[in-house]
């Protein structure tokens, strides 16, 4: 009787669970709810991984990303120091007027105070003139009246004409002069204000600059700590490599005639001023181990120095390129090309024809290295040669 009772009791706690809990009775009751649901839950977990596949960003991409967003920033800083430039430079042009102006005011006022000062000892047409007799002060017309003739008063009225329309104009001037300078001072006033305002943008933007450096260098930090990322990373470069070669051949099938390369070895001049920082070659990675081979050279330069042209050619390629940033290339016929990398500034395009020594751009730093200076390549029918064997030998 007892163990029949615990059978009812335990029956009772069963069947009020499943009474909670409708959605167990519905699987248990149908199978086919059940695999529907287990389907559902299938497709969810493969479209987060998915999410996850997509969210692993290639290296050089993520490195592009940020200095495509330094790019950004630089050339607005380039815009707003001219800007500001220009406005310093209307500011001095309107500090050069409002002196002038003010000198040019004090001869006026000068000359004012001794009219002034004659009208009070000679009379009212005195201008500075000898004493006259106390009948002629009162009135110019007894100038006229005093006269011998009418030739000699028609005279003396035309002198007198010129000299109050001389008067007039200086008068008229002192008073366009003063409106002037107020013009002037309220300009500058205004040119001030603005310029107070365009000094503290350029304050903001080099703020956010040193904001997406410091974001550059770590990541590159990153890189150089994992040795899986930077094994990647090297992967993505030769990838990079390969494509470069693979642009070149393409520039190839349509033939530029220029010669003289070859014959220009050792004599080459220096794409950039600067020291050599990193060699062309293999080289073994100190804290990975890892075997490395560098396609060119790096070049240790200043900021926005000036990048040229080693030799004459046809530019085939200016843009940003992955993994080595702004990149021009130069073909100079019989298969041989020189690629100028890591640059802030392009000012050729492709297509363009240029001489030896043409101005390309400007140094910076928008490819891996997290420091200014050039890299620099010269390939022979796409693949890479030496450019220290090519360039002349400095002092």
């Amino acid at each position: 009787m007892t163990r029949l009772k615990h059978t009812s009791v335990i029956l009772l706690v069963l069947l009020a669970f499943l009474g909670s809990c409708p959605g167990v009775l519905h699987a248990v009751k149908d199978p086919k709810a059940r695999y529907e649901k287990i389907q559902k839950e299938i497709k969810k977990k493969r479209k987060a991984l998915e999410k996850v596949k997509k969210k692993e960003v290639s290296i050089l991409d993520e490195i592009e990303s940020t200095n495509r967003a330094l790019d950004r920033i630089k050339r607005e800083l380039r815009a707003q120091q001219r800007r500001i430039r220009r406005n310093e430079k209307q500011i001095v042009q309107v500090r050069q007027e409002i002196r002038k102006l003010s000198k040019k005011l004090d001869r006026q006022r000068n000359w004012l105070k001794r009219k002034v000062v004659g009208m009070q000892k000679y009379g009212v047409s005195s201008f500075g003139a000898a004493p006259e007799p106390d009948s002629l002060k009162a009135d110019p017309l007894m100038l006229l009246m005093t006269a011998e003739d009418i030739p000699q008063a028609i005279r003396k009225w035309r002198y007198l004409k010129r000299l109050a329309e001389y008067e007039y104009s200086l008068l008229k001037d002192y008073s366009e002069n003063i409106q002037g300078l107020k013009q002037r001072q309220e300009r500058l006033a205004a040119l001030m204000k603005k310029l107070k305002g365009q000094r503290s943008q350029l304050e903001r933007k080099k703020a956010v600059l040193r904001k997406e450096k410091m974001k550059k260098r770590r990541l590159l930090a990153s890189v150089r700590k994992e040795r899986a990322l930077y094994k990647r990373m090297l992967l993505e470069l030769k990838e990079s490599s390969r494509r470069m070669r693979k642009l070149i051949d393409e520039s190839e099938k349509t033939k530029y005639l220029q010669k003289g390369f070859f014959k220009a070895k050792r004599t080459l001049p220096w794409p950039v001023r600067g020291v050599l920082a990193l060699p062309y070659g293999s080289y073994r990675d100190p804290k990975f181990k890892t075997p490395v081979f560098r396609n060119g050279i790096h070049i240790k330069s200043r900021e926005g120095e000036a990048v040229k042209a080693v030799f004459a050619g046809k530019v085939v390629f200016a843009d940003w390129f992955r993994g080595y940033g702004k990149v021009v290339i130069i073909n100079h016929g019989e298969g041989y090309h020189t690629v100028y990398a890591n640059l802030s500034e392009i000012f050729l395009s492709k297509g363009d024809i240029i001489r030896q020594g043409a101005l390309i751009g400007r140094v910076g730093d928008s490819g891996m290295l997290n420091a200014p200076g050039l890299y620099f390549e010269i390939r022979y029918k796409g693949k890479p040669l030496n450019p220290l064997q090519w360039l002349r030998r400095k002092n």
